[in-house]
């Protein structure tokens, strides 16, 4: 039978795309890495590209195509916008290139996403065992715990009694009352802080060391308990235990974990927060799927707990936790949860009246105005630094009122706004600001209408850490700080033990690969990617988890001070782990309710077990024995 003319085309045009995608993204990428036309790995590039091309180009499913579109948009995007100072250089001719850079990186980043999530959506993390009982779920928390504490106690005794920062000091000072109480650094960690450090003085009334490292250790057991109360999740929905294994491996051997759980920072227990809150989450969105009850308790309570502690232990930890209200309202009212919606409103209410009127009766002082305004003043210091007479007299007259003008080109520093904050607070006028809003608002956008490129390439200098992977910056605290308390380090390891330690978390300077578990723009790659299985899988109502995470996320690339602070993401790394489990955990197989086994012998069988859960019968019979099972969830 003789082939149509538009049956050759499309043959034609099957066999060659996938090779003209892939000579159009090894080029791109060559550029990308300032490759010459003659390199020989371009070659080789080309080659593994075309069957990659070939599987996704087969692929139908339109839910993977557009999440893969989204997000292989969103990878393609970040890989252009980290170049966009060479793409601004449309003078020197280079339109051509800019425009092959894009097309090559969307296409194989959507074309990756395809396969990937193609691949991703059949995959399934549940075991047919028992359900596991009480006793053993309580089992393995205590003794992933434990195991997690002595792989972290070498970093503890090594600085003992912690690692104690400018920020770490201040707020300590705060609490015997040589500084006033100051919101800079959540008053709610200063209060912890205060506690268990009182109570170390009664305990070792001579000695401020010994004083603070009794809060050192609770701080060890929050963050341990909080990464074992996933483990201890993950084995009471009867996921597979290797994964079990490699998250308790994550926590207990990557050295960030050991080295923060003895550093004194806000960061540490609002990333135990974060995660307990996460893990709860999602285990009441798996009863709720089961049709359960709504809230059971032990959950309703950490619910609770856990979300007063994101809200109280970090500035945008509040944010993140309203961007998530606005969603679980939304799921309130479709499903009817009111008690689930009712308890994350309480922990927000709450919240709100301690951080307001509360801390007010306290006199506690709260951050100064500039300190959220970050990215603005390093957007308008830029264009001072890199034009000529940018202002207009009137604009220049606004500013000067909060800000020495002469200086802000000199001080300005693209990747960390400090400097210009300083230079703000200097002039100690910034009540200016809060009245006349509006003004420096239009300010603003008037100057970023005139100077796009500046704004732009402002922005990516002071974001680029959190959403491009290839960032390395400082990770651990490179100081100890005891201003006006009586507080020592001392080491209780051995020199040569404590030389293998600092080699182990400078681990990602040295080894590829071993390097990106510390990129925090790697990290959110991969958390997008996770989100997109589970979009892919249709699982709705899962996908609250991720949104607490993403709001922190948000709010970095909105006010960070600093282009690429590890500390400042690390509840992202701390809840990774559950949202690699999430899209690969099919909670309708998982029977909330603890499983009866009977057993008696009958005429024709050697045994007949008797399994019941709660509302449908399953009958098997064969020539051996009869199995009666009851399942809970009726599909």
């Amino acid at each position: 039978m003789e082939i149509s003319i538009k049956e050759k085309a499309k043959n034609i045009f099957q066999k060659s795309a996938p090779i003209l995608a892939a000579l159009m993204s090894a080029s791109s990428f060559a550029m990308f890495l300032d490759m010459g036309t003659t390199n020989f790995m371009l070659l080789v590039f080309f080659i593994l590209l075309v069957p990659m091309y070939r599987n996704a180009f087969k692929i139908r499913d339109r839910r993977v195509f557009f999440t893969a579109l989204v997000c292989g948009l969103f990878y393609a995007a970040a890989m252009c916008f980290f170049n966009i100072g060479w793409f601004m250089s449309i003078e020197e001719g280079r339109m051509r290139n800019i425009l092959n850079q894009a097309i090559g990186f969307s296409l194989f980043f959507v074309s990756v996403m395809m396969v990937l999530l193609d691949k991703a959506k059949n995959i399934e993390f549940n075991l047919k065992e028992k359900m596991p009982t009480r006793k053993s779920v309580l089992l393995v928390f205590f003794i992933s715990m434990i195991c997690t504490l002595l792989c972290w106690l070498p970093y503890f005794l090594w600085r003992f009694p912690a690692d104690i920062t400018t920020d770490s000091i201040e707020q300590i000072n705060q609490t015997v009352g040589n500084y006033p109480l100051s919101n800079h650094h959540p008053t709610a960690h200063t209060l912890v802080i205060k506690f268990f450090f009182m109570l170390g003085r009664k305990i070792f009334p001579d000695s401020d060391t010994k004083a603070i490292a009794v809060y050192t250790v609770f701080q060890l057991l929050a963050l341990s308990s909080a990464f074992s109360y996933l483990t201890a999740t993950i084995y009471k929905f009867r996921i597979r235990k290797t994964v079990m294994l490699i998250v308790w491996a994550y926590y207990s051997l990557l050295p960030y974990h050991g080295v923060y759980s003895s550093t004194i920072w806000k960061d540490v227990l609002f990333s135990a927060f974060m995660v307990t809150f996460s893990v709860t989450l999602w285990r009441i969105l798996v009863s709720i799927k089961n049709k359960q009850k709504e809230v059971p308790v032990l959950e309703g309570i950490l619910l609770f707990i856990s979300g007063m502690g994101v809200c109280l232990f970090r500035s945008n930890g509040l944010y993140a936790y309203v961007f998530l209200f606005v969603f679980i309202v939304i799921f309130a009212i479709k499903c009817r949860k009111f008690i689930f919606s009712g308890i994350i409103f309480a922990a927000l209410v709450i919240s709100l009246i301690i951080k307001g009127p509360v801390y007010a009766s306290m006199d506690v002082i709260q951050p100064d105005t500039i300190e959220s305004l970050s990215i603005p003043a390093q957007q308008i210091a830029a264009v001072f630094r890199n034009e000529e007479d940018p202002l207009t007299d009137e604009q220049l007259e606004l500013l000067s009122k909060v800000v020495d003008v002469e200086q802000i080109s000199d001080r300005y520093i693209a990747d960390i706004s400090d400097s210009i904050k300083n230079l703000v607070r200097e002039t100690d006028n910034q009540d200016y600001i809060k009245e006349h809003k509006g003004e420096f608002l239009k300010l603003w956008i008037d100057v970023g209408l005139k100077y796009p490129v500046d704004y732009l390439k402002a922005y990516r200098d002071e974001t680029y850490g959190y959403w491009y992977p290839d960032v390395r910056y400082w990770v651990y605290a490179g100081e100890f700080r005891s201003d006006h308390m009586d507080i020592e380090q001392k080491s209780y390891i051995s020199e040569k033990f404590g030389e293998f330690l600092d080699n182990c978390r400078f681990a990602y300077k040295k080894y590829y690969v071993l390097g990106l578990f510390w990129s925090i723009g790697g990290t959110i790659w991969l958390l997008l990617f996770s989100f997109c299985v589970a979009v892919v899988k249709n699982k709705k109502s899962l996908l609250l988890p991720y949104l607490t995470v993403i709001g922190i996320w948000l709010t970095l690339l909105i006010a960070t001070p600093v282009f690429s602070e590890f500390r400042y993401a690390y509840s992202i790394f701390s809840t990774l782990p559950l949202f690699f489990v999430i899209p690969f955990f099919n909670e309708e197989k998982y029977p909330v309710k603890q499983e009866i086994t009977v057993t008696e012998n009958t005429e024709n069988s050697e045994n007949t077990e008797v399994t019941e859960n709660s509302e449908n019968a399953e009958i098997t019979e064969n020539s051996e024995n009869t199995e009666v099972t009851e399942k809970s969830d009726v599909r």
